[in-house]
């Protein structure tokens, strides 16, 4: 072989070993990158589970707060619509079928 062949061959020779070597660096560190990412997810669903169990109570109590100041309003507004309708008096001589 040729010394330039042979200068050649070892350059693509170190270039495939770096090659190499970058490529299994890049493969640990996107396993790293894949587990880190993996504990912030579930960090972030503890946080968030902690959070609702946090809020349920308050949010318990404003449904019920909710549901009975929407009954009395309904109640409220039956009422005012009965006294509104006039009431209808029929007199003895309405009820006579034979006019």
């Amino acid at each position: 072989m040729k010394a330039t062949t042979k200068v050649a061959a070892g350059f693509l020779f170190a270039m495939g070993a770096t090659v190499a070597y970058k490529l299994s660096k890049s493969k640990q560190d996107q396993e790293a990158l894949k587990s880190r990412l993996t504990d912030i997810q579930n960090q972030a669903q503890d946080l968030l589970a902690q959070a609702q169990d946090a809020v349920a109570p308050y949010l318990e109590k404003a449904k019920d707060s909710y549901n009975s100041a929407s009954e009395a309003l309904t109640d409220q507004v039956q009422a005012k619509e009965e006294a509104e309708q006039p009431d209808i008096e029929i007199e003895a001589e309405q009820l006579d079928l034979n006019k």
